[in-house]
């Protein structure tokens, strides 16, 4: 009889352990970069990918605008606004956005207007749990980001720079620490949920998106992943990108597994 239960509990340890949910891998990337008047900007950027299946996987964007505080001062000098981030897959993979989400313990601006035809009312909402707002945002592709070069996929704003990110201590107490030349902004973090498919069989964690770079030309610098800021600068005038570089290698001419075997 002793046998017989040790017997049934390995069987039900095996179906446990085949029912059991997928590994998530995550890695934490910082990304800096310097806006014109020397105006430094940051975000740090959390993939968190999970594989789905072959060749599949659900991928976990959590993005934070890092960039400080700029305080009140005069000319006025626009806090930074995290509009997009880019990034890399390997060819032939493909890419869907499924969510947007602003996260618990931030705080939405608004002086009112719309995005995409969704009002948002003028005032200041701390947020006690994570909202979706989805239709914020969209995918991009083959997006071009200066002096770093075109990135094959990235998460937008759809309307410019209503619905952007800023630093979280900018918003303290639902008081503003300095100028944002923005309509609609959100103090805080925000989490994009991306589906890709057609994946090579090596491309199975977060840390492979940090070896594949943006295509360059001339004097470009390759990165792995990047991010638009925008209104910086004396009275919100200026935009600039900030990027993680990367080696340059000729990851457009050999093999994923190649490559990733350089990086590992």
């Amino acid at each position: 009889m002793r046998h017989g239960c040790s017997g049934l509990s390995l069987v039900l340890l095996a179906a446990l352990a085949l029912a059991a949910p997928a590994r998530a891998d995550v890695a934490t990337v910082p990304v800096t970069g310097v806006c014109p008047g020397a105006q430094p900007v940051s975000l740090q950027l959390t993939i968190d990918f999970t594989a789905t299946g072959p060749g599949t996987a659900t991928v976990r964007f959590t993005v934070e605008n890092t960039s400080g505080v700029f305080p009140f001062q005069s000319p006025t000098l626009g806090n930074p606004v995290l509009t997009g981030f880019f990034f890399n897959i390997p060819g032939g993979a493909s890419a869907s956005y499924t969510e947007g989400r602003l996260l618990a313990g931030g705080t939405l601006v608004s002086s009112g207007g719309n995005i995409n035809g969704i009002p948002v009312p003028a005032g200041c909402t701390p947020l006690l749990v994570d909202v979706a707002q989805t239709s914020w945002y969209e995918l991009v592709t083959g997006q071009a980001t200066g002096q770093f070069g075109i990135f094959t996929t990235g998460v937008s704003t759809i309307e410019g720079i209503k619905g952007g990110l800023v630093d979280p201590d900018v918003v303290v107490a639902c008081t503003p620490q300095g100028d944002v030349f923005s309509p609609i902004y959100f103090a805080g973090r925000a989490r994009f949920t991306v589906q890709l498919s057609n994946l090579p069989g090596a491309f199975d964690s977060a840390q492979d998106f940090l070896a594949l770079c943006s295509t360059v030309r001339g004097e470009q610098q390759p990165s792995s992943v990047a991010g638009k800021m925008q209104g910086t600068g004396e009275n919100g005038a200026s935009s600039c990108y900030a990027a993680k570089p990367c080696p340059p290698t000729p990851t457009r001419s050999t093999s994923w597994g190649a490559v990733k075997s350089i990086y590992r």
